[in-house]
């Protein structure tokens, strides 16, 4: 029978909840993690966490994707609801 390995996901700047919600090819994983100040997304590779915050956003951002050339998708909301992003190369 195989044996499964799990590990916890926390963001060093959480408080409450980290989430993990994709991993590329390359191990890198982004999420959400919550702390006292709201929502944010992460992008956690070889061990250091990178937060993410849409400038937009007002009312948390989460990165939901990640794929083969490190970009990142995502959404966040703001006084004018639910928008999508995509973050790539740094921007």
């Amino acid at each position: 029978m195989p044996v499964n390995v799990y590990t916890t996901l926390t963001a060093p700047l959480a408080t409450g909840t980290t989430i993990a919600l994709g991993i590329s090819g390359t191990a890198q994983i982004v999420g959400v993690y919550t702390n006292g100040s709201g929502t944010h997304g992460f992008l956690e590779s070889g061990g250091t966490y990178t937060t993410l915050d849409d400038p937009s956003a007002t009312n948390g951002t989460y990165a939901a994707g990640i794929n083969g050339m490190g970009q990142i998708a995502g959404y966040y909301f703001n006084g004018t609801g639910e928008h999508g992003f995509l973050f790539s190369g740094g921007t």
